[in-house]
């Protein structure tokens, strides 16, 4: 299976019924054992304390059609998960598009909630 960055996929990462869209930010092989990983973002229904780093509403010119209502990149919440399992784990959908992607990167960085390690791991735009 090939895997870029921008492809998305919704599942819940607990395997539960919480489906989200995941957008992938990168598509990398940290230990140079030949196995390729990607750096997911969940997008999730905006809140009253969401991380506004990248906000998405269903107006935006870049807008993914999975999003209906004011959505948030939820950085605190990135996962890693290796590439050959992603289709195990969830549903491809649309790609996004090379804005929205360029919009998620750089709120992946600009983010204070960000988890450790992923800033080194997903370029920048």
């Amino acid at each position: 299976m090939t895997v870029n960055p921008g492809d998305t996929f919704v599942f819940d990462p607990s395997g539960g019924t919480n489906r989200h869209l995941w957008v992938v930010l990168a598509v990398y092989e940290p230990d140079h054992d030949f196995l390729l990983w990607a750096a997911l973002v969940s997008i999730t229904t905006m809140t009253a304390r969401a991380d506004e780093s990248c906000v998405l509403g269903p107006d935006d010119e870049d807008r993914h059609p999975f999003v209906h209502h004011p959505s948030y990149a939820f950085y605190a919440r990135v996962v890693e998960v290796e590439v050959d399992r992603l289709e195990e784990i969830g549903d491809p959908h649309v790609p996004a598009a090379p804005e929205l992607l360029s919009r998620l990167r750089k709120g992946l960085h600009k983010s204070p909630f960000t988890r450790r390690g992923f800033k080194n791991k997903v370029p920048v735009g």
